[in-house]
């Protein structure tokens, strides 16, 4: 039954297309971040649109802010699907916060912070950036039980619970693609609304 229903909500949502909205994210008071403070965006493809739909959030993909000090710039790891070069890989990646809140990639994008120290947020993005080096793969099944590939979600999760904090909050789900009924899924949403999340701010979004 589930299956049948993932399937219909897929048509559903085939059927209405992926319009790119005319928006664009802006962001003010990057000086307040720290290391290891993760953020979110609302993307315009059709899994993002269905992360949307079964969670119940505005947000559909999750990152951890890593400044780079070389550059002179704040920098999102994240594992996203969809954007690797064509025939290449799709890998855990780093990339300035500008591209990752890019007007074709975000409607709307906001900042979010765990409690806890700054070291141990700091921690928290190298063990992410660890996997960019790694050459770690996207997890295109979203199966939280393997570690040998990631998907967002999973990999801040990870990175947070190799500091020793769960900042899931004990939130699960049925897994987003019905290849294992056994398996679970966490959406960005059960961060947000994790009692270890200190705050989650929106950033202004502005439409052309």
């Amino acid at each position: 039954m589930r299956k049948f229903a993932v399937g219909c909500l897929l048509l559903t949502m085939m059927l209405s297309g992926c319009e790119k909205h005319g928006s664009r994210v802006v962001v003010d008071g990057t000086e307040d971040f720290r290391d290891g403070d993760l953020v979110m965006r609302c993307g315009f493809g059709l899994e993002s649109k269905i992360v949307k739909m079964l969670s119940g959030s505005d947000y559909s993909h999750i990152g951890n802010l890593r400044y780079d000090g070389e550059r002179g710039e704040w920098t999102v790891v994240h594992a996203v699907p969809g954007e690797a070069p064509k025939g290449e890989k799709e890998l855990v990646k780093v990339e300035p916060l500008a591209e990752y809140l890019a007007r074709d990639k975000a409607g709307c994008g906001a900042w979010m912070r765990i409690e806890c120290g700054d070291s141990t947020a700091a921690r928290a993005a190298e063990y992410a950036m660890k996997k960019v080096e790694e050459g770690v793969e996207f997890d295109n099944d979203y199966k939280l039980s393997d570690t040998s590939r990631m998907y967002c979600t999973e990999l801040v999760w990870q990175a947070y619970l190799h500091q020793g904090i769960d900042i899931s909050g004990g939130g699960r789900n049925e897994t987003m693609k019905p290849i294992d009924e056994n398996d679970e899924y966490l959406y960005p949403k059960d961060i947000e609304i994790s009692k270890l999340t200190l705050f989650v701010k929106p950033f202004k979004t502005l439409t052309k």
